[in-house]
């Protein structure tokens, strides 16, 4: 939903670099920028995707950080998303947008501010997202019905975290759109053809293997990968890097390239919305 910051920073970097030749270093903190805001109002919310309530949570961490959630429910819903947006996506900001997009699919939504972001408190890093992931994801199983499948699904920084919880967690199934295999890999792809040959982009030692490929190694239950095929920021040879990685048979994993998509375009295509109801149908069989 939104660009990535940092992919933005090393293209624009590679530009000013290569008439001359440089070294640039991608960190952490390159790559997450917290912004703040608001929560998701009930007006809000049916003016854009009317037959939905909204409930407001607040998660504990496991270092006792507060994190804002919203659990947004419908009559008859099939499934509940576990919603992790990109770097930038807040839930006062876009989370009626989301609502409107899943609203599609006849699903139940639990969406979150990254730690640092929106409403949620603390300072980001990667590793506590993921521990936060982990609390989110339990909260979110104890509030669920028993019997409606939970799915977790992540948009480009918020694929990381979805993710670690499916590597983590025994989930219904995964959902990565604009993903990132491993951040030495996304940076190369992300980094324009002809300055690969005059800049050297390093990448510090906190991101270095950071992305979605150990997890798909050890994801079991049944992925969708989503990408644009003009995304720039995450380009869709990551997303077959991941698919080629991930150890699961044809049937129980599937690539969509979306066509005149780019990064934050995928989910609002017919074809995205095809293929996630088809997602959706296969799950426990």
């Amino acid at each position: 939903m939104v660009r990535s910051r940092c992919s933005s920073a090393v293209v624009a970097l590679a530009a000013l670099c290569a008439l001359a030749g440089c070294t640039t270093r991608v960190s952490e903190s390159s790559l997450l920028h917290p912004v703040a805001g608001g929560t998701l109002a009930q007006d809000a919310l049916t003016d854009e995707a009317a037959g939905y309530t909204v409930t407001r949570h607040d998660i504990v961490a496991p270092d006792g950080v507060r994190l804002h959630g919203v659990h947004l429910r419908r009559p008859g819903s099939r499934a509940t998303i576990l919603y992790f947006g990109g770097n930038g996506y807040t839930i006062g900001r876009f989370g009626a947008w989301t609502a409107k997009v899943f609203s599609f699919l006849d699903v139940d939504l639990f969406i979150t501010d990254h730690r640092g972001y929106g409403q949620s408190e603390g300072r980001p890093t990667i590793a506590a997202m993921e521990a936060d992931a982990l609390a989110i994801y339990d909260q979110v199983a104890a509030l669920s019905d028993a019997q409606k499948p939970i799915v977790v699904h992540g948009h480009s920084l918020g694929s990381f975290i979805a993710g670690y919880i499916a590597a983590n967690r025994p989930t219904a199934g995964v959902v990565l759109e604009g993903s990132v295999s491993t951040a030495e890999e996304w940076v190369r792809a992300a980094t324009p053809g002809a300055a690969k040959l005059f800049v050297n982009v390093r990448i510090d030692d906190d991101l270095k293997g950071r992305g979605n490929l150990e997890n798909v190694r050890r994801i079991e239950e049944p992925l969708l990968l989503l990408t644009g095929a003009k995304d720039k920021t995450t380009p869709p040879v990551l997303a077959r890097s991941l698919y080629a990685a991930s150890p699961l048979p044809e049937g129980r994993k599937t690539l969509l390239i979306v066509p005149v998509a780019n990064h934050n375009q995928a989910m609002m295509r017919v074809e995205a919305i095809a293929a996630y109801r088809r997602f959706l149908e296969s799950l426990g069989k």
